[in-house]
């Protein structure tokens, strides 16, 4: 699963197209750039597994450097599973195995975190690029007819916010109705006492959240340097923050992801470059900087485990 996944991301024209602007744009008098975008990548997780730590020791005492490794592997195993699903299977592995159900619901509940900061950070971005005059509102066509781009991800994006912020602060409510399932009654009773945390800390996981949006953002901006000479800075660092929303709130299944990423890119910064092959190409560099090198050191780490484990 993990080999199809890469080739259907590397195997594609884009691509290709994207290493051959890399080669032909990047100069070493900027690889401090890059530099800082992959020192960004430690940043962006660190704040994750703080999220993951801070929540996960009611459930079981471990050190935030295990917690580190649970998020590496919950990245791995989320290259070859849709919707998020590894984290669910791969965080719980770092805890002991009676407390593997409960670490899987704090798991999903880290990730509902993300959810409610993500939109929320993301509008503020969005708001500050329509109050400077940088967006325009692009209709997308679907069959006959035609949408305004922008508006639907703001009103995706507020539904989205609400949704998950009703789960995030009342998670007794879903996992009542999940209790009824009479077989899984006992689980779901655990991870409620595991998810009574306290509001104090609720409103940190917010603030660790909507930090780590904007470290995608900052991560992503200085990126841009890499492969433009001349851009307007400040214009294109809100429309980071515009393009992460809206990627963050159009769903995509994982072969069709990058593809969705290029038109959002295209629509989003239309205004000031019609250079989408430079585009993309931060767009794959950033995948995997942030995304495979993180992912394939948590397989290697679980690799690493299983053998371990099975010499014990």
């Amino acid at each position: 699963m993990l080999v199809y996944n890469l080739y259907s991301k590397f195997s594609g024209e884009e691509f290709k197209i994207a290493i051959h602007t890399f080669q032909n744009e990047f100069s070493f008098s900027k690889i401090h750039f890059l530099f800082i975008a992959i020192a960004f990548t430690f940043v962006n997780w660190g704040l994750e597994t703080l999220k993951y730590y801070l929540t996960v020791q009611r459930v079981e005492k471990i050190s935030y450097f295990r917690a580190y490794r649970g998020i590496l592997y919950g990245n791995a195993m989320n290259l070859i599973l849709p919707a998020s699903i590894g984290e669910l299977t791969g965080r719980p592995m770092v805890l002991k195995e009676e407390n593997r159900a409960e670490g899987s619901g704090v798991a999903y509940y880290v990730s509902i975190v993300q959810k409610v900061a993500s939109p929320f950070v993301g509008l503020v971005f969005f708001s500050l690029a329509v109050y400077f005059g940088f967006l325009k509102n692009e209709a997308v066509a679907l069959g006959s007819f035609s949408f305004p781009f922008f508006q639907i991800i703001v009103a995706i994006s507020l539904l989205d916010f609400l949704f998950w912020l009703f789960l995030f602060l009342k998670p007794s409510i879903i996992l009542h109705l999940l209790e009824r399932i009479q077989f899984l009654k006992r689980i779901f009773e655990k991870i409620e006492n595991a998810l009574d945390i306290k509001t104090r800390l609720k409103w940190q996981l917010i603030g660790i959240g909507s930090i780590r949006f904007v470290v995608f953002v900052t991560q992503y901006w200085f990126l841009m340097f890499l492969f433009f000479d001349h851009f307007p800075h400040f214009e294109f660092y809100l429309l980071c923050g515009v393009y992460f929303l809206a990627q963050f709130v159009i769903p995509s299944l994982g072969f069709l992801d990058l593809g969705v990423r290029a038109n959002i890119v295209a629509i989003v910064f239309i205004n000031f470059s019609e250079n989408i092959v430079q585009l993309m190409a931060v767009n794959y560099l950033i995948w995997i900087i942030n995304i495979l090198i993180p992912s394939l050191f948590g397989f290697w780490l679980m690799r690493n485990n299983i053998m371990d484990t099975k010499e014990a």
